[in-house]
């Protein structure tokens, strides 16, 4: 075992709200100084390393499993090929990924709150992969908001900005009353917002990074352009396809094995859906030629539905190279992780 003082995802979003003081910002003390504030004594608890204490003030099971939910169905609906077509599917899905997350979580959470210090293994699972590369021990407290009440709870309203990845996003806070003059930190919305901003700002770093593999690659086989035509729905009304006549350049002066890539459906606030094709080269010619690839919109991935009830542009739709495999066995491929 390694130890690192790095913080799991929803550790680290948690913890960072409830224990970190940021003494520049007014708000943050004006909560501090407010009795029965659960923040403060979470906080306090800690840094005496009080566990026990800590979950009498925060739920810290329920914010883990809404983090789960919202952080495993962006993952689902912008990282994995859509090809299930049931929520039984979907949901098997997600009851695969959330065990690995939940027990990561927990097992950080606590160990970080009981020691101050977090271990992993050598050979991290995937949940911690994620914990680790997504910047989360750079997360810092920008500005808190003073509580709002909202029927009988208060929502806080926290700023957070992960210096690793340069990004922002907001946790909504949920604060619900605990006993007389107190108050128990019981709930916590926008996970969500902290995958959609690792994503954006993964791209960028990836595309920096491979900018040199991709020319390389264009060289090779460059997307000149392509037209897609909708073929409508499957028998039964239930999804769509889009069948997509692909014009590119083949120019290798070795034999090609297979040209593998993406079609990417880019929809509202920046969700993805991901198509994975696979073009068999196997004694194509050389010079401009049409391939064709099929894209199913799947009414259970969020991206996919809006293209399915309201349309989309041309420009939303991108088909994206990521490997291109000679008959050697060689290949070119971008990278879809930052290096160690």
């Amino acid at each position: 075992m390694n130890t690192k003082k790095i913080l799991a995802a929803v550790a680290v979003l948690l913890i960072l709200t409830v224990a970190v003081g940021v003494a520049a910002f007014n708000s943050w003390q004006e909560l501090k100084n407010r009795s029965g504030n659960p923040a403060v004594a979470a906080r306090h608890a800690v840094e005496a390393h009080d566990l026990a204490a800590f979950k009498n003030l925060v739920d810290l099971d329920k914010l883990i499993n809404q983090a789960a939910e919202e952080i495993l169905t962006a993952q689902i609906n912008s990282t994995l090929p859509p090809t299930a077509y049931s929520m039984d599917e979907l949901q098997s899905r997600y009851d695969k990924l959330k065990p690995d997350f939940v027990n990561a979580a927990r097992a950080a959470a606590e160990e970080f709150i009981s020691t101050g210090k977090v271990t992993f293994p050598n050979a991290p699972t995937d949940a911690q992969k994620f914990f680790k590369e997504s910047g989360v021990a750079s997360c810092e407290i920008k500005s808190i908001t003073k509580p709002q009440k909202d029927g009988n709870i208060k929502i806080v309203t926290v700023l957070f900005h992960n210096a690793k990845m340069k990004f922002n996003f907001e946790l909504e806070l949920e604060l619900k009353p605990a006993a007389e003059n107190s108050w128990r930190i019981t709930g916590a919305r926008g996970f969500e917002n902290f995958f959609s901003g690792y994503r954006r700002a993964l791209r960028r770093k990836l595309d920096s990074l491979n900018a040199p593999i991709g020319r390389k690659m264009d060289e090779i086989f460059k997307v000149k352009s392509f037209i897609v035509k909708n073929e409508g729905g499957d028998e039964y009304g239930f999804s769509q396809t889009l069948d997509i006549a692909l014009k590119a350049d083949v120019k290798s002066d070795r034999p090609l094995a297979k040209i593998i890539g993406n079609v990417i459906l880019t929809g509202k606030d920046d969700r993805e859906s991901l198509a994975p094709f696979a073009l068999d080269m196997t004694d194509r010619e050389q010079g401009v030629q049409i391939f064709n690839v099929t894209k199913t919109l799947n009414p259970f991935v969020r991206a996919d539905a809006d293209a399915m009830k309201h349309g989309f542009r041309k420009k939303d739709l991108q088909i994206e190279v990521t490997e291109i495999i000679f008959s050697d066995g060689t290949n070119l491929k971008l990278l879809d992780r930052l290096p160690d």
